[in-house]
């Protein structure tokens, strides 16, 4: 293997360019009429055992469609 190419040779990507100077489109810059939005919570504690999850309130909020747990 020559030494221009191969493992651990620097890639030029070409659309760096473009993100750095803000013009990318990200999912997150879509805003379409009646879209949904998923959230992910996560423990504040690393490898915490969760012994239940009470959804009982979030469901009940205005715009809720769905909560779903690792049980479901």
């Amino acid at each position: 293997m020559t030494k221009s190419k191969g493992i651990g040779q620097p890639v030029r990507r070409k659309e760096d360019a473009r993100l750095v100077v803000g013009a990318g489109c990200f999912s997150d810059d879509v805003d379409l009429p009646r879209q949904a939005r998923a959230f992910v919570i996560r423990s504040v504690h690393a490898h915490a055992r969760i012994k239940a999850i009470d959804s009982t309130h979030a469901k009940a909020l205005r715009g809720v469609l769905v909560v779903l747990t690792g049980a479901d």
